[in-house]
């Protein structure tokens, strides 16, 4: 059974990983020159760093001692875990997959397998290599295609003009920089502006809520209240009634309540308390929380300090001088970051495989496959808070699905229908999430994944830790080869 998987960065080599221990020969293409994705490409800016606490960027077998690490290290431990594991040899980097379409034959589009064409990454003159498959993974990555607003005057403006994707060591020393966005990467670069750059200025739309890296002023790391089963309780129900337990029936007014005092605790902890109200959200939690990341440090006390403008307001157009808005300021700049997003897009699927929908939302069964294709699943498309975890569990979901193992595996019909509800259902809770994000429900995903597995959900010896310790960590998934191989 030759797979082939498109992406060496954490969701390629875990999915990597997993088919090689049920038996399949795996290929790994990827057009970076080591595994990792964002965290190896050529010149990232200095002081990357991932969000996650002690314990939470982790596969489930290779145990990570760093907290908040910055990028060198993430990049570390992402080549021990593909070198531990066997996935290092199976990666051919510097490889671009340009096109991937099904092998002609009765039956479904890929019923009979997949032909994957390559070429050396860059180079558009390169030979192009064609092999078949029998399956095919697309673990390419969720931020990789810029999205940028298309705004009249480009022209007008001669500065730099970039998405945050290429922001690079030195990009803002001694300039006038502009950040424009409202989510995590635009607070780590206007914070990282206010260090280095002459002036620091962010313009977004709506103030998002971010998560401070301590809760209970300050007290007690975010994962310990946000990534619990009780706190998960205090969301809005999952869509999926199998997910659902007594504790997640709490009544709405308690919930409302909660998460009021949660606000104002987020509030204080991450500093905006003491920023002017039009610079706190807006909005009462949950809603919007599939847009949080964690607070950059230092980024409030910034702006009291009068080291970051923070403006308000949608972008209208450039001009010769920087950015119009839409309250008709002016903000003067040499450099212009959008951290505006990316599209969720494959450029090398054949036309005939659909991922999306007319509102360009991604359609995909559990966030996994598309319904009416064989032989093909997606990985990092589930996203949850942890991500890291949840590929992983993508992974060993998809890998049942490729032997038939899943307890239950839904017809065309029955999928179509469950993308549905759920998209219906994501729109009310997580509204603006593409349909791939699902924001702060990382245990109920995983609930969901190792229902459809014929796993328990239940990862703790007892009820106590079961609902009051983190349970959206890897490591309570350790062993599912195991589990799964032996059904």
């Amino acid at each position: 059974m030759r797979a082939c998987v498109v992406g060496a960065g954490p969701g390629g080599i875990v999915t990597a990983k997993v088919l090689l221990e049920n038996g399949f020969d795996v290929t790994v293409f990827d057009k970076y020159q080591q595994v990792g994705g964002i965290w190896s490409a050529e010149g990232c800016y200095d002081g990357l760093a991932n969000q996650s606490a002690l314990r939470l960027f982790e596969f489930a077998d290779l145990p990570n001692r760093l907290h908040f690490a910055d990028a060198a290290n993430t990049q570390r431990y992402l080549e021990n875990y593909a070198e531990t594991f066997g996935v290092l040899d199976r990666v051919r980097p510097g490889t671009e997959v340009i096109f991937i379409r099904p092998v002609d034959g009765p039956g479904r589009v890929g019923a009979s397998g997949w032909s994957i064409e390559s070429r050396a990454a860059g180079d558009e003159a390169a030979e192009v290599h064609r092999e078949s498959f029998d399956y095919v993974v697309v673990a390419s990555g969720a931020h990789h295609h810029a999205q940028l607003p298309e705004l009249p005057g480009r022209e007008s403006f001669h500065g730099t003009v970039l998405h945050s994707n290429e922001v690079r060591a030195g990009t803002f020393v001694g300039r006038r920089v502009v950040v424009v966005g409202g989510g995590k990467s635009a607070l780590d670069l206007i914070t990282r502006a206010a260090r280095e750059a002459t002036s620091a200025t962010i313009v977004q739309r709506k103030v998002n809520w971010m998560v401070p890296e301590r809760l209970l002023l300050g007290l007690v790391g975010y994962k310990w209240i946000l990534l619990t089963r009780l706190g998960e309780a205090l969301l809005p129900r999952y869509h999926d009634p199998a997910c659902i337990r007594p504790i997640d029936r709490i009544d709405d007014r308690v919930k409302r309540a909660l998460w009021w005092l949660i606000g104002r605790d987020m509030l204080f902890s991450t500093g905006l308390y003491r920023l002017p109200k039009q610079l706190r959200p807006t909005h009462t939690l949950p809603f919007h929380l599939t847009h949080a990341g964690v607070m950059p440090r230092g980024y409030a006390r910034a702006v009291r300090r009068g080291l970051i403008a923070s403006k308000v307001s949608a972008v209208e157009a450039y001009t010769d001088k920087g950015l119009r808005l839409a309250t008709g300021e002016e903000v003067a700049a040499d450099v212009i970051v959008f951290a505006t997003g990316h599209h969720k897009v494959f450029p090398f699927l054949d036309s005939g495989v659909e991922a999306h929908d007319s509102a360009g939302r991604l359609r995909l069964y559990r966030g996994i496959v598309p319904p009416g294709i064989d032989r093909l699943g997606f990985v990092g498309f589930r996203q949850v808070f942890n991500n890291i975890m949840g590929v992983e569990l993508t992974a060993h979901w998809l890998t049942c699905h490729f032997r038939a193992t899943l307890r239950t595996t839904p017809g065309e019909q029955e999928m179509r229908e469950a993308i549905d509800a759920r998209l219906a259902w994501q729109e009310q809770v997580l509204p603006d999430s593409g349909g791939y994000d699902f924001g702060p429900y990382d245990i109920h995903c995983a609930d969901e994944l190792l229902h459809d597995m014929g796993l328990p959900s239940r990862r703790a010896d007892n009820l106590l830790s079961e609902y009051l310790l983190p349970g959206g960590v890897a490591h309570r998934y350790a062993g599912l080869t195991r589990s799964t191989s032996a059904k």
